[in-house]
């Protein structure tokens, strides 16, 4: 992740993009309304901190599912293992 001295938190955000007739394209080729950088077309650049590693204990996760139906990680697997998935569109 790149940071700096005044803000060891922060994140380099991916701002490059073409205007192109249907809104902006990123980098990856996604289109979207918003330029890259803007709104919610944040994507971070290079090194990014993804979430804990294979094996580690996920954080206390509540949240509705794809159904709109509350969700509790731990509470709703038992001792089973688990895949957590999280997804968003392409195109924002």
């Amino acid at each position: 992740m790149r940071s700096n001295d005044s803000n060891p938190s922060a994140v380099e955000v991916d701002t490059r993009s073409e205007r192109v007739e249907q809104g902006w394209r990123d980098n990856d080729g996604f289109v979207g309304p918003f330029q890259p950088g803007n709104g919610p077309r944040n994507d971070p650049l290079n090194d990014f901190p993804t979430g804990p590693a294979i094996g580690q204990r996920m954080p206390d996760i509540r949240c509705n599912d794809a159904a709109g139906q509350l969700f509790d990680l731990h509470q709703d697997r038992g001792d089973a293992p688990a895949v957590f998935v999280f997804f968003r569109s392409a195109v924002w």
